[in-house]
C-alpha cells in the first residue's frame, strides 16, 4: 500500500516539474535570417496561453503578419507564417532555451529553408 502511494506521489511531483519547466515565450523576440541577398532582421511577438501560441511576424520589408497554428510543447514550438501576397507559407519549428529560440524556417515551394536564432527583447 505504501509503495503505491509513494509511486503516485512521485508521479505527481514529476508531472508538476515537467509542466512547471515549460518556457513561457510571451514577449518580443528578434533574430537575423540569412538569405541569398544578405541578413534580414526578423521580429516576432508571441503570446503563449498554455500550449497555444499566437502572435505576429515581421521583417523590415514586410507588413506585420499574424502567425497561425501556433503550438508549444515543453521547450518545442511550432507555427506557420502565410505571406498571401507572395503565395508563400513558412513553417517554423524551434527549441526554446532560456532567452533564445533556435528556429528552422521551411518555406513552401522550391525555396531553401533557413535557420533563425531569435533572442528575447528585454
Amino acid at each position: 500500500m505504501r509503495t503505491i502511494r509513494f509511486g503516485k506521489t512521485a508521479l505527481l511531483i514529476l508531472l508538476i516539474a515537467v509542466v512547471g519547466s515549460a518556457a513561457d515565450i510571451t514577449g518580443n523576440w528578434k533574430g537575423d535570417l540569412e538569405t541569398p541577398q544578405g541578413k534580414v532582421q526578423v521580429s516576432y511577438s508571441f503570446k503563449q496561453d498554455g500550449e497555444t501560441l499566437t502572435g505576429t511576424w515581421q521583417t523590415a520589408q514586410s507588413p506585420t503578419i499574424q502567425i497561425s497554428e501556433g503550438k508549444v510543447a515543453g521547450d518545442k514550438i511550432s507555427f506557420v507564417v502565410k505571406i498571401d501576397a507572395a503565395g508563400i507559407t513558412f513553417t517554423h519549428e524551434g527549441k526554446v532555451s532560456a532567452d533564445e529560440i533556435q528556429l528552422t524556417m521551411k518555406p513552401s515551394g522550391e525555396f531553401p529553408g533557413a535557420t533563425v536564432i531569435a533572442k528575447r527583447v528585454k
